[in-house]
């Protein structure tokens, strides 16, 4: 249903990241892009989705003007620290 790409400081941020946590936020942005399902608007600002996997966050946008439509993930961090980056 959705193609998705990482912006390259998500990458970044998830080679950080403990293994098992790194496949865990990886097969569930599959899921996501395959069902389109667990996607959030952000409510505090004007524009941006969420993606909740556990205790981190993924930050995303939804790109329609592609075939297929695109998930661009732009920022992946702990919940504490996700939405002071904003």
């Amino acid at each position: 249903m959705y193609d998705v790409r990482y912006d390259p400081k998500a990458e970044e941020q998830l080679e950080k990241l403990a293994k098992e946590i790194t496949q865990r936020i990886i097969k569930k942005l599959a899921y996501v892009g395959e069902t389109g399902r667990g996607i959030e608007p952000l409510k505090d600002n004007m524009y941006g989705y969420k993606i909740r996997i556990g205790d981190y966050r993924a930050l995303i946008d939804l790109i329609y003007s592609t075939k297929p439509p695109t998930i661009f993930v732009r920022y992946i961090d702990h919940r504490k620290r996700v939405y002071k980056n904003l």
